[in-house]
């Protein structure tokens, strides 16, 4: 790294979160995107005095990386693997500022460099993505890309990124189990680290968009029981953490339950959950809060997948 103080790095890079989450309408009308472009240019600057990314990460071919590459990509991990010492932990560094490039790009309408820097981010985690470092970072890596590739319709691959964060999630629960490190904290100082408390809720609200995601995904394709259990599963975690509106919540549960109430007529129980679906993501949207902001959507929702609020 440049020989320039670390807490330096750090207050650009908090400066950059902060651009990030003011809301479009209060740029100036014709530079809806100013805040944006600001926070770039800092990811950048961070991006620069962190220094180039370790040589066997940097050189691996692109093609390596989409869905389906095998099980370095999209598959399990075979054992858990932290990353220590100096160049492991400069690759996690890197890895958020490629995450947050990614995401900066998607919210200003530039899908394939937002691609290219999501990518970039899970490349540099493939050794570790299921370590207490990594995990938080990798699943919302994917669950981005999965909501990029719903917007570009191609749902199967979609389907692909997330349901790969779900396993993910559930690999790492069952083998590791604490509540993970939040990207962020790759930037605090040690005394304004996050508590295990606040780690666990930043991981499951991470965790609970996930499904919610997923619940869309099978919604698309018309895998409609499969679908109202991802909903009931977003609605169930909704609650257990506190992270709804009550009279939005309500509704929902009780089109979920009239849904399975007429699971015998095939053709209404369609009808049921069309209109259960349309009601669940209007007021999920309107009412979810990005796990790391609490800031509203960006902008619209443009692709089958919605966003919870920022992700994309």
């Amino acid at each position: 790294m440049a020989n320039v103080p670390w807490a330096e790095v750090c207050e650009k890079f908090q400066a950059a979160l902060a651009l990030s989450r003011v809301e479009l309408h209060k740029n100036p009308e014709k530079e809806p995107y100013k805040s944006k472009y600001s926070a770039r240019a800092l990811l950048e600057e961070v991006k620069a005095l962190l220094g180039p990314a370790p040589e066997d990460e940097d050189e691996r071919p692109e093609a390596e990386d989409g869905p389906g590459a095998g099980d370095h990509a999209l598959g399990l991990p075979a054992e858990v693997v932290e990353p220590e010492g100096p160049v492991a932990q400069r690759a996690v560094r890197l890895a958020v500022i490629e995450f947050h490039l990614g995401v900066n790009h998607i919210d200003t309408e530039e899908l394939s460099a937002g691609e290219e820097h999501l990518v970039k981010c899970l490349r540099l985690l493939r050794r570790y993505r299921l370590s207490h470092d990594c995990i938080s970072l990798c699943i919302q890596a994917q669950n981005n890309l999965g909501i990029l590739w719903s917007e570009r319709e191609e749902i199967e691959t979609a389907q692909a990124y997330l349901e790969s964060s779900e396993a993910l999630y559930n690999q790492y629960m069952k083998e590791v189990g604490s509540p993970p490190l939040d990207p962020t904290e790759r930037f605090l100082p040690e005394e304004e680290k996050l508590t295990e408390q606040e780690r666990s809720k930043r991981f499951e609200k991470v965790y609970t968009h996930n499904l919610y995601y997923l619940a869309q995904v099978y919604q698309h394709l018309e895998m409609f029981e499969k679908a109202a259990h991802y909903c009931h599963s977003t609605l169930k975690r909704q609650l257990e953490h506190n992270a709804y509106h009550p009279i939005e919540w309500a509704i929902n549960a009780a089109t979920l339950s009239q849904f399975y109430i007429n699971k015998k007529n095939e053709e209404e129980l369609q009808d049921k959950f069309q209109h259960l679906f349309s009601i669940f993501i209007h007021s999920c949207h309107g009412c979810a809060e990005d796990a790391q902001s609490g800031r509203p959507s960006a902008h619209p929702p443009r692709g089958p997948v919605h966003s919870c609020s920022g992700y994309a």
